[in-house]
C-alpha cells in the first residue's frame, strides 16, 4: 500500500518486551514511532531532540471507569478506592490526579488488561479508552459503568501522537 505512494514502510509493534520509542529513535533504529500526549512534554524537559508531527486524537480518550454506585458522581469520589492503572500512569495522567483529586500511589493498582480484577471489585474502578473499554464492560459485567473522560478533568492532551527525530 505504501508502496503506491514511494514510500519504503516497515511497521514494527511495540510492547512491553521492546526498548522505548525513544530509545529506538535516538538510536537511529526508526524514523518515527507513536507514542502519547505525555512523551512530547517529557521530552522537552529532558531535552530530547524530538518533535510531534501529528496526533490522532485530539482529546485524549483516557478515562476511569467505575461500578454504577450513587457515591461515585464525580471523578474526587474515587479518591481512596483501588484504581487499576497501566505502568505509563504514573508518567502521564497520575500525577494530575495526585495533585488535582489527592490519590495516592496506595490506591493504584496494576493494570494486566484483563477487566476481571476490576468487575470483581465492585469498590475498584479501571482505566481505559473510552471508545473500546465501555462496550467490553457493557458485554462481560452487564452493566454500564461510571465514567470519567480525564481530557474533561484537566488532563488536555493529544492522544497517539507520531514523533520523529527533530
Amino acid at each position: 500500500m505504501y508502496n503506491d505512494y514511494g514510500l519504503d514502510v516497515t511497521i514494527k509493534i511495540g510492547g512491553l518486551q521492546v526498548p522505548s520509542g525513544t530509545q529506538l529513535l535516538m538510536g537511529g533504529a526508526v524514523d518515527f514511532f507513536m507514542s502519547y500526549g505525555m512523551d512530547a512534554v517529557n521530552a522537552v524537559t529532558q531535552n530530547i531532540p524530538k518533535v510531534t508531527v501529528a496526533a490522532i486524537f485530539q482529546k485524549d480518550p483516557q478515562c476511569l471507569i467505575a461500578h454504577p454506585n450513587p457515591a461515585i458522581k464525580i471523578l474526587a469520589n474515587l479518591t481512596g478506592k483501588p484504581i487499576y492503572v497501566s505502568a505509563s500512569a504514573k508518567i502521564t495522567y497520575w500525577p494530575l490526579l495526585e495533585a488535582k483529586y489527592d490519590f495516592t500511589d496506595e490506591q493504584k493498582y496494576p493494570d494486566n488488561f484483563n477487566l476481571a480484577p476490576f468487575l470483581i471489585g465492585k469498590n475498584s474502578a479501571q482505566q481505559g479508552y473510552i471508545a473500546s473499554d465501555l462496550f467490553a464492560i457493557e458485554k462481560q459485567g452487564g452493566f454500564q459503568p461510571v465514567v470519567f473522560l480525564l481530557a474533561n478533568y484537566g488532563y488536555q492532551l493529544y492522544a497517539t501522537t507520531i514523533k520523529k527525530n527533530n
